[in-house]
């Protein structure tokens, strides 16, 4: 319970420093009626607040903090995830976000051949459904310009 209640208090500190930069988010002409700010400044909103009620109306909860290999799972995903962020504009986005789907497709039990064909179909479908029907641009990177 206590630890619970210590996360809601990291978790909201948190939460109020990023509302504080997201306050401060201008643009000097806007796309949009509302422009930029208002989706970072609910979402934190919504955060804080869920925050709150988990700091005081959680009940009785037994944490278990897992076990190690449970804990290098979530070191891999972690490295990962900072990986495809590092890698994004060097690689493009089909190769890192590949990456990223082998990886933890192995994470969560797919055999070798499984994660490989799955990862190059995200990655690939992916970039056509952002580039092709969102109509966003996304990176090739440096290796294919």
């Amino acid at each position: 319970m206590l630890s619970l209640r210590i996360f809601s208090i990291f978790l909201f500190a948190l939460g109020a420093f990023l509302l504080y930069i997201a306050w401060q988010i201008t643009t000097e002409y806007s796309y949009e009626p509302l422009g930029p700010r208002p989706f970072p400044l609910v979402s934190l909103f919504l955060w804080m607040l869920c925050c709150i009620l988990l700091l005081f109306f959680a009940g009785k909860s037994q944490i278990h903090w897992g076990d190690l290999r449970l804990w290098k799972k979530f070191v891999i995903l972690s490295l990962s995830l900072f990986a495809f962020a590092f890698l994004f504009e060097i690689l493009g986005f089909v190769l890192s976000a590949s990456l990223l789907v082998f990886v933890l497709s192995l994470l969560f039990g797919a055999r070798m051949p499984q994660a490989l064909i799955f990862a190059l179909f995200c990655g690939w479908g992916f970039y056509y459904f952002f580039e092709n029907l969102l109509q966003i641009t996304l990176p090739l990177g440096l290796i294919f310009d």
